[in-house]
């Protein structure tokens, strides 16, 4: 009766041992994101090879650029003024005022969510702002400062 009774315990404890590791790791792969200290409220998934993505438009709106979506092409072009980015649907080559960018992922389209996905960090940097990580053991947040936005 001893030996079931710990064998119980024993795998209950192994159950939720595994069920929190797992919340930890998920709270480290799903960052907060913040633009010059302002919480987005965004979907930000960190890939596999340590690439964050975020939708396009949330990111490219709080950073003041105009955005058109080609839906054909499953692309995007967000603008500024002084600004321009083309991303394409599973292309390792972006455009940043006119000159080519090799990419270390491509952006990608979920058909099931029908949202057009960014690495975070390459669309930040290409505006001018400084891109720092801050990570605990449970939780991670980035934060984006930009100086040219007001």
């Amino acid at each position: 009766m001893k030996l079931k009774k710990l064998s119980s315990t024993l795998t209950l404890a192994l159950m939720l041992t595994f069920t929190f590791s797992n919340l930890t790791h998920a709270s480290l792969q799903k960052p907060n994101v913040y633009v010059n200290n302002q919480k987005l409220d965004i979907y930000a998934n960190v890939s596999a090879v340590d690439v964050t993505y975020v939708p396009f438009r949330p990111i490219f709106d709080k950073l003041n650029m105009t955005v058109n979506w080609d839906n054909d092409k499953k692309s995007v072009t967000a603008t500024n003024g002084t600004t321009t980015i083309i991303l394409t649907n599973d292309s390792y080559t972006a455009y940043v005022n006119d000159k080519a960018v090799k990419l270390i992922n491509p952006p990608f389209y979920n058909p099931d969510d029908k949202l057009f996905y960014v690495n975070l960090r390459f669309v930040a940097e290409s505006t001018g702002a400084t891109v720092n990580w801050s990570k605990n053991k449970t939780d991670a947040n980035i934060y984006i400062t930009n100086p040219n936005l007001k």
